[in-house]
């Protein structure tokens, strides 16, 4: 990569990583009793995927060059338009 361009989904999936990271430590090496290990295995994944996901995005922006006022605004409709859906609807598996 050639630079880390910042985005509204770098920020955001930053800092989620960041709580990831955290509790798949936590859940995986310090507290694993029965599901709360299996909980540490799933934030492991997702901090995994998330990785990939910033990845594919830094390419993908530096590969070609994007205007980055189109870039904040098209990642900022999505993040609200996800943060509404949860909001109405919560986070449920199922």
């Amino acid at each position: 990569m050639k630079k880390l361009i910042i985005t509204p989904f770098l920020i955001v999936i930053g800092a989620l990583e960041i709580l990831l990271l955290i509790m798949s430590v936590y859940f995986l090496l310090i507290d694993n009793n029965g599901g709360k290990a299996l909980g540490g295995a799933i934030a492991f994944i997702g901090f995994i995927i998330f990785i990939v996901i910033i990845l594919i995005e830094q390419s993908i922006l530096n590969f070609r060059k994007f205007n980055k006022e189109k870039v904040w605004l098209l990642e900022s409709v999505i993040l609200i338009i996800v943060a509404i859906y949860i909001y109405l609807n919560g986070i449920s598996i199922g």
